[in-house]
């Protein structure tokens, strides 16, 4: 009943305002602003708001004076830091192979790929012809 209450206060308010300046956009706009509240509380959405409000609190003062929060904080943060630490180095050295596991077409890690079959080599002469004749290449 409260904000049943502060709500309608807050249209009435809004709309006095409006009507005392004048200003008819002013005064749509402000008659606008005036039905979001009774609107949020009708529609249950204001009690919505103050339960997220209340659970965001709780959390807050949880996360201050609670040690086994700051623990797992912490632990987040390690997590975080080695996840990018892995990516980074990752993308530094470049792909490795694993140990143990075989490579494709099971060559040696460091040995050569096969040399490209004649069909496709004809293939791309043929590409880099065309190229050179129009001028591209």
């Amino acid at each position: 009943m409260p904000w049943a209450l502060l709500c309608s206060a807050l249209a009435v308010a809004g709309g006095l305002r409006a009507y005392r300046r004048g200003d008819r956009v002013g005064a749509l706009g402000w008659a606008g602003w005036a039905f979001v509240p009774p609107a949020l509380l009708f529609t249950g959405a204001l009690r919505l708001v103050g339960r997220i409000t209340g659970a965001v609190l709780d959390w807050s003062v949880s996360l201050v004076f609670t040690p086994t929060t700051w623990f797992g904080v912490a632990l987040g943060g390690l997590a975080a830091t080695l996840l990018a630490t892995s990516r980074a180095l990752r993308t530094r050295r470049g792909p490795r192979a694993v140990p143990g596991r075989s490579t494709a077409g099971g060559a040696r890690p460091g040995s050569r790929p096969a040399p490209a079959a004649t069909g496709v080599e004809d293939d791309l002469a043929e590409v880099e012809e065309i190229l050179r004749r129009r001028g591209i290449g």
